[in-house]
């Protein structure tokens, strides 16, 4: 079962073009290909046309099919980093690939700061996972 996160992402890939190349169960793998432009085709027949019949053009949508996919890699228990989008584990606290503090970054209402160590814990979580303090305790609620 698909969290409602990932899901989203899905979908939101699915609607610009993107398939599903790949799935396991925590990660789903999508893929974007394109076979290159067509001013960039009508000058690879242009020039290519009378030395191999057409050949080269075919090539070349091979070429760009190949080597322009993207893909890109949706894993289950990650989230995005607000500054630069990046996949990032939900136990972090920084961003592995900006470098941006994830923790205090993500507090906007769907997450409570620990009042010991400042972590984001989730709203109704009894224990913080960063620290281990318990959370009723701390913040005043039995």
């Amino acid at each position: 079962m698909r969290s409602e996160r990932l899901q989203r992402e899905i979908d939101d890939l699915v609607a610009q073009g993107w398939k599903i190349e790949d799935e396991g169960r925590d990660r789903v793998v999508m893929v974007d290909r394109e076979f290159g432009s067509v001013a960039s085709h009508i000058l690879v027949a242009i020039l290519t046309i009378w030395w191999t019949m057409g050949i080269g053009n075919v090539l070349w949508g091979a070429y760009n099919y190949i080597s322009r996919s993207r893909r890109q890699v949706l894993w289950e228990g990650r989230e995005r980093c607000p500054d630069c989008g990046a996949d990032v584990s939900e136990d972090a606290a920084y961003c592995p690939s900006c470098g941006t503090d994830v923790e205090t970054a993500s507090v906007d209402g769907s997450g409570l700061a620990c009042p010991n160590c400042e972590a984001v814990v989730l709203e109704g979580s009894r224990y913080c996972r960063a620290c281990g303090t318990k959370l009723a305790d701390e913040m005043g609620s039995a």
